[in-house]
């Protein structure tokens, strides 16, 4: 994980809008059709994928590539809720292989 530290909130806004706009530069033709009821799966950045469904999409345009979701892993098999940027899906999985992978705890 990185962390920045910033002098002003005015600094850490900035930062964050060019971040966004950078995540929705990589953003490929099907990652913006990712609707309500799919299913996807993350990398996770450790040695173990995320796996998540997306519950909601956002109407505002600067949330355009946002999805509110439940996301699990073997390092979180509860799941847990939160905001993806859709450009951080490497694909969509059917839901049937989404519940396999569930009953595997999550495990490939």
């Amino acid at each position: 994980m990185e962390v920045e530290f910033f002098d002003t909130a005015e600094a850490a806004a900035e930062a964050l809008t060019e971040a966004m706009k950078a995540a929705d530069a990589r953003v490929v033709w099907w990652q913006a059709q990712v609707k309500p009821g799919d299913c996807f799966m993350s990398d996770s950045g450790e040695s173990f994928p995320v796996f998540g469904e997306v519950l909601e999409g956002y109407r505002e345009k600067h949330l355009q590539h946002y999805r509110f979701c439940r996301c699990y892993s073997v390092a979180c098999p509860e799941g847990e809720l939160g905001d993806v940027h859709v450009s951080t899906m490497l694909c969509r999985v059917s839901r049937g292989l989404f519940e396999r992978v569930r009953k595997q705890g999550w495990q490939l």
